[in-house]
């Protein structure tokens, strides 16, 4: 194998020369000299193919789709770590396809949960693109970065929140530019769940990295996702912290919600999924008492009312914190304590780790928001320097997701319209696509489990920046293959008329308001990444 990638070096850089062109060599120098205080480049390389696919203990947790492609030609990688300050450590790769058959784009591929290793980039490979990931620099918090109990160093949690998806960038753009001997003519963010949030956060922070972003259910609004499982933990244990819920109880009761609904929801939805996961609280009341009859163990004690608590908006001294599960929503797959991000390194470094968790109330939450969450979030409503130099925004949200629940992210998509000018403003330069039966990685919807195809994503998003062609829908395959299902931009639901034709039917818009203290964003001043 390493003759046959000398060879190959050789005989490309000879053509490269006949063509006029730098040698590949030479290329590699380029790209190493891109190196400096923050950036060291670690490893240049021409590869035949993708490296064997390794068992990621991460990679359940992406909220993307994976896709089946071959890498079938040679492709250059660059392995680079950045460090802005003492104690960081964020690793980096770029994928370079050959010149001859570069697009002119670099993509940005989000990570996702608490990150700590390089998301996989052979779809942009097979694309004839580049593209550019990070770590987010997590693994810099020590060995046991995925305890929930340590907490994390500031310069770490810098990195994790903001700073190595925008640096990543940064030196990404310089690596292509060294590589290709131009600039990128576009550049467009891919990532779901945590890269849901890196996109957004880019947007916000640092509109000018990117022409448009592809936000799959994100953790944008990540201090209320934390809150939400925070809220759903409480409710499903008792004060000793024992469960008083199993698994299959759980599961039982999403799935009452769907038979409930089998007489009002539109073809197909119909006992199958939910069409549209926004319910009344009668409608609450209505399936949870349909639910206790079908599973009398949960009719035992105050065990109906815990549920209403999950699914209803949670409110303390008049502020809400959170809009409340979508009934339908497998919970029992998340209700256990380790299913949080954020907040339990937070109230690790507190004095609040696991053994105390049964003492964690509004008190703790709010010191959270006051400290912590600002940085973390990426939900402010303003996008408008991103949006006034053309850029696009792709997002969706599942109305199964157990992990990133769809309420918050239908809340900040009606504060963005009412900051920049009503809906019929903001279709034009961002669209959310609510996904019925659609779940986050590491549960499983009834119909899918992440993004639709990324392919058909990145597709769409190129398409609206580079054409002007807005995405009037994307499409959905169920699981089982029975329904090539469209999905319409928020607040739209296609449904099937009798002879199976497809028609958008108009939903009521809007789902409780989050308190805003609970939103809040720090921005980042430019040039300062402290």
């Amino acid at each position: 194998m390493r003759t046959l990638m000398v060879a190959t070096v050789v005989c490309v850089a000879s053509l490269y020369a006949m063509a006029g062109e730098v040698s590949l060599d030479r290329a590699f120098e380029r790209i190493r000299s891109v190196a400096d205080a923050t950036c060291k480049v670690t490893d240049v390389s021409l590869r035949l193919k993708s490296d064997p696919k390794g068992k990621d203990p991460l990679e359940m947790w992406r909220a993307e789709a994976k896709e089946d492609v071959a890498v079938t030609g040679a492709f250059v990688r660059v392995d680079f770590t950045l460090a802005p300050e003492k104690g960081s450590d964020i690793k980096c790769r770029a994928v370079l396809t050959m010149p001859e058959r570069w697009d002119g784009r670099l993509w940005g591929q989000g990570n996702s949960g608490r990150a700590g290793s390089l998301p996989d980039l052979d779809a942009y490979v097979a694309m004839d693109t580049a593209a550019v990931t990070t770590d987010l620099g997590t693994r810099a918090a020590g060995p046991k970065f995925l305890d929930k109990s340590v907490p994390w160093p500031a310069g770490v949690l810098r990195d994790f929140h903001w700073r190595a998806t925008h640096l990543m960038t940064v030196y990404g753009k310089r690596i292509a530019k060294a590589f290709y001997g131009r600039p990128c003519e576009h550049a467009y963010f891919n990532g779901g769940s945590t890269g849901g949030r890196q996109g957004m956060s880019e947007v916000l922070r640092f509109p000018e990295d990117y022409d448009g972003v592809i936000s799959v259910l994100p953790d944008n609004n990540a201090a209320v996702s934390d809150i939400a499982l925070w809220h759903l933990w409480r409710q499903t244990h008792g004060p000793d912290g024992k469960a008083l819920f199993t698994k299959e109880e759980l599961k039982s009761v999403s799935d009452a919600a769907i038979e409930f609904m089998a007489n009002t929801d539109p073809k197909p939805y119909a006992g199958h999924i939910i069409a549209d996961g926004r319910f009344s609280e009668s409608e609450i009341d209505g399936f949870l008492a349909f639910a206790a009859k079908k599973i009398p163990s949960i009719a035992e004690a105050d065990k109906v009312a815990r549920l209403k608590a999950v699914y209803m908006p949670l409110v303390h001294d008049g502020k809400c914190y959170f809009t409340g599960f979508a009934p339908g929503t497998n919970s029992g797959v998340n209700f256990h304590w380790g299913s949080l991000l954020s907040l339990p390194h937070f109230l690790a470094g507190k004095g609040f780790p696991q053994s105390r968790w049964n003492e964690v109330g509004f008190d703790q939450i709010d010191m959270y928001l006051r400290e912590l969450s600002p940085e973390f979030n990426a939900c402010s409503p303003d996008i408008s320097a991103f949006t006034k130099r053309g850029g696009k925004i792709i997002m969706t949200a599942g109305w199964e997701d157990q992990t990133i629940p769809p309420g918050p992210i239908v809340d900040y998509y009606e504060r963005v319209c009412e900051a920049n000018g009503g809906i019929g403003e903001v279709s034009k330069s961002m669209r959310l696509f609510c996904i019925p039966g659609c779940a986050h990685g590491g549960g499983r919807g009834r119909v899918m489990t992440g993004s639709p195809s990324g392919m058909q994503m990145k597709k769409l998003l190129v398409d609206w920046c580079e054409n002007g062609r807005a995405p009037a829908q994307i499409h959905v395959k169920w699981r089982d293959g029975s329904v090539d299902m469209p999905v319409a931009p928020y607040p739209g639901l296609y449904r099937q008329d009798a002879d199976g034709a497809w028609r958008i039917e108009k939903r009521p818009r809007g789902v409780a308001r989050i308190d805003a203290k609970c939103l809040e964003t720090k921005v980042v001043l430019p040039g300062n990444f402290r």
